[in-house]
């Protein structure tokens, strides 16, 4: 299962074409996502910093607190640039840029883990 956290529609709806034989569960804010993490633990996390509410560095960081999910891979789709060295602080398996990501290596991504 892949846990997806993306507040914007267009975004939602170009993973569900792309990504559409796989389980996705959608969060739009990262309170609802850390909430469902406490129901089940995803496979993936695909994750964009610029949230409503907590950003996804918040997330990242709350989830890291918690043991059953502090190796949960988390990639960050976002089209906010970051540095590597902030994604390697947070163990981050991938930084994908919104504006450049290809279909086929969101596929890539996504097949290595779930």
């Amino acid at each position: 299962m892949i846990f997806v956290l993306e507040d914007d529609r267009g975004w939602e709806s170009y993973y569900r074409r792309f990504l559409k034989d796989k389980d996705l569960r959608f969060y739009r804010d990262g309170v609802a996502a850390i909430a469902g993490m406490d129901e089940e633990v995803p496979d993936l996390v695909i994750l964009d910093v610029l949230l409503t509410g907590p950003t996804g560095f918040a997330v990242l960081n709350e989830m890291r607190s918690y043991p059953e999910l502090m190796n949960v891979p988390v990639a960050i789709v976002s089209s906010v640039s970051i540095a590597t060295d902030i994604a390697d602080k947070y163990g981050v398996v991938a930084v994908l840029d919104k504006g450049e990501m290809r279909p086929d290596e969101l596929r890539e991504l996504v097949g290595r883990y779930a």
